[in-house]
């Protein structure tokens, strides 16, 4: 196994470092005193334990934990059961560890921003009649992705019509709130289930007298989400969102995000299969339950190269260092070896607005789901012979054009620098 972070080192029966210079009961003799200082004693000297002065040297050394490693500190692989956002209603400290990642809500703000610049651009009929364009945030949680698209509207100089859909009573409070102290009672906000939302909605006055008063529903040109799971569709996104599709502009409407896919990668861990091997005891189906982890003990299986260490050790200028029988005076840099990449499969995709939806059935009120059902077969090379402990599960997302997010450890450097990506989702 390949070390992730810098090892703790532990000293045992090592007490507190003494003081020469502490004042004791007992009166020392001059002969007492010269034999326990010596005539060379110094005070910069002088050290009664070095070995534990030089190891917390080293400790105020190391260089500052990244935000990755702050934020999952006591969660490396901590099995945990993937969230249920459409059933359970979810905390208040959970939707706070969401919007802790700074990355994602940024990304999602340049998206909103591009694409109302485009359907300015482009000249796109808007769906309000008022000719502001309407965009909805479904599944809005405490309200971070509304503060991104005012945002996003101020910053394109777009003025907006802004919905939020929330079906969880908790975060709807704290979305009045926000609304009332942040927002300036600008954002429509809906307590409902995106998926029986009736859509955007205006009191329109009928006769002279005004008394006759009826509902105007009319489309929404743009829906903002963030329903995604760690392995990408297993928090029920594409279900949630084709119970919006029909709200949406049918000419020009845009989701955010328009597509997003499903990665795996057969990985090796034994903490996590010992721990899942524990939990079969008392829970049968343990072995069968996707998990969503931080991983940090494990190995990839299947790379594009040999794994650590066999590889050739190379000098700082790329060169292959060997062994020479020349002495020189310049000190030679300390070999470096590459990290393997993984080798990671696409498994299935979604994109939004689908097409593909059945009409409701007219003999059955159940809706077919039939269009989202999804199965692949993959095939990864493996150079080393390994234990598969499990598939580890990514995904990627394109939320509007060239903006992307990735959980991918292949892309996601290149898409989402920076991005809190820590929980993975794992099939053991």
């Amino acid at each position: 196994m390949r070390l992730k972070v810098q090892p703790w080192i532990i000293l045992c029966d090592v007490g507190p470092i003494p003081d020469p210079f502490q004042q004791s009961d007992e009166s020392p003799t001059p002969a007492e005193a010269v034999q326990r200082l010596g005539p060379n004693f110094s005070k910069k000297s002088y050290d009664p334990t070095p070995h534990l002065s030089y190891i917390r040297n080293l400790q105020t050394k190391q260089p500052p934990r990244t935000p990755m490693e702050r934020f999952g500190v006591g969660y490396q692989d901590f099995l945990q059961a993937p969230l249920q956002p459409l059933t359970v209603n979810l905390e208040s400290v959970t939707y706070e560890v969401f919007e802790k990642d700074p990355i994602k809500y940024e990304w999602y703000e340049r998206a909103i921003a591009k694409a109302l610049k485009d359907w300015i651009a482009k000249k796109k009929t808007t769906s309000s009649p008022d000719g502001r364009v309407v965009v909805a945030v479904v599944g809005a949680g405490r309200g971070p992705l509304v503060t991104r698209a005012i945002r996003a509207s101020v910053e394109a100089g777009v003025d907006i019509e802004m919905w939020a859909v929330e079906k969880n009573q908790n975060a709807f409070v704290h979305l009045q709130r926000q609304n009332k102290t942040i927002w300036a009672g600008s954002v429509n906000l809906c307590q409902s289930d995106m998926r029986s939302w009736k859509g955007p909605h205006r009191v329109a006055l009928r006769g002279p007298d005004g008394q006759d008063a009826s509902t105007l529903h009319y489309p929404v040109d743009i829906f903002v989400s963030e329903l995604l799971g760690s392995f990408g569709d297993n928090e029920l996104s594409p279900e949630c969102l084709d119970g919006v599709t029909h709200l949406l502009n049918p000419d020009h409407g845009i989701s955010i995000p328009a597509s997003y896919s499903a990665h795996l990668t057969p990985i090796s861990s034994p903490r996590l299969h010992a721990d899942v091997t524990a939990q079969s005891a008392s829970n049968p189906a343990a072995p069968e339950t996707p998990y969503v982890v931080m991983l940090h003990a494990f190995d990839f299986l299947s790379t594009v190269q040999p794994a650590s260490g066999t590889a050739s050790p190379k000098s700082s200028n790329g060169q292959n260092s060997l062994p020479s029988n020349k002495i020189t005076k310049t000190p030679t840099p300390p070999p470096t070896f590459e990290t393997p990449t993984p080798i990671v499969h696409t498994a299935w995709s979604f994109s939004h607005p689908n097409s593909n939806i059945p009409p409701p059935s007219r003999s059955s009120s159940v809706l077919s789901n039939a269009h989202n059902v999804r199965q692949t077969r993959l095939t990864f090379p493996c150079r080393e012979r390994g234990v598969c402990h499990g598939l580890g599960g990514y995904f990627e997302t394109v939320l509007y054009d060239d903006v992307e997010l990735s959980t991918n450890p292949v892309t996601m450097d290149t898409k989402s620098e920076g991005m809190i990506v820590g929980f993975r989702s794992i099939s053991h």
